[in-house]
């Protein structure tokens, strides 16, 4: 065989977890599709009894290229859940001198502790569906398999 060896550290990245605040903005041309919003971030501290304090959520701009765009266009809306996997990347605004960092998602996925999403399903299934469209009847009952009894029983063999 011809294997090459595998490199046995991960892909690691940084990963971005948050809900996003405004509504994403595609863009580009074909090959080179841009994806833009604002992704809101919520803090939370432990205080000296044990309990949490949520701090003030902080706001971010997320962008993503080519496929991730493509892929973040159609899974994500505002108001969901998600994470994404990336980096961050700082610049500066030659204009006023600002600098401001973003986060370039490679992958997002939907955060599933916090969103009603099927794997392999539409997301938004209510969108998906006309009204009038009948569901089949599924059968709630439970039969167990039949299992093959001996005629007869056969003696234990001793060793």
């Amino acid at each position: 065989m011809n294997e090459q060896p595998r490199d046995p550290d991960p892909e690691l990245d940084t990963a971005f977890y948050g809900f996003v605040a405004s509504d994403p903005q595609p863009s580009g041309s074909e090959g080179k599709k841009r994806l833009y919003f604002k992704a809101g971030q919520e803090h939370h501290d432990f205080a000296a009894d044990g309990s949490r304090i949520k701090l003030p959520t902080t706001f971010h701009d997320v962008v993503a290229f080519r496929g991730a765009a493509e892929s973040g266009e159609v899974k994500l809306a505002k108001g969901d859940w998600f994470l994404a996997i990336g980096r961050t990347q700082t610049s500066t605004n030659p204009n006023t001198g600002v600098e401001s960092t973003e986060f370039i998602a490679s992958r997002f996925g939907h955060d599933l502790a916090r969103m009603n999403t099927e794997v392999g399903t539409p997301r938004r299934r209510s969108q998906m569906e006309s009204p009038d469209r009948q569901r089949p009847a599924r059968e709630v009952a439970f039969e167990p398999p039949v299992q093959d009894q001996p005629e007869h029983e056969q003696p234990a063999r001793a060793m």
